[in-house]
């Protein structure tokens, strides 16, 4: 059963916000793809109910665990907490495909 993570968010320090993307873009591939995940989206949405949020990122992995191995992952620590320090508005979750 596939997953996808969802993330949605408000950068609130953009000089920050650059060490992460594109800063450590490398680094967030790497760690993705070490969880046999795969970026599906990433950038602006335009959304139809809710509070809009500046940024939404959808990634696709193998299960909920590997999603949140790769939340979890060490090599990724560094460029999430850069993440978690320049964002705002954060809302996280993961949806179970077929």
């Amino acid at each position: 059963m596939s997953a996808y993570l969802i993330i949605t968010y408000d950068v609130t320090d953009p000089e920050r916000f650059a060490d992460y993307n594109p800063g450590s873009l490398p680094a967030i591939g790497a760690t993705v793809s070490a969880h046999e995940g795969e970026v599906i989206f990433a950038g602006p949405a335009d959304y139809l109910d809710g509070e809009p949020r500046g940024t939404a990122v959808g990634l696709k992995f193998p299960s909920p665990e590997a999603a949140q191995a790769w939340l979890d992952d060490p090599d990724y620590a560094e460029a999430k907490a850069i993440r978690l320090e320049s964002t705002g508005e954060i809302t996280s979750f993961v949806i179970r495909g077929r």
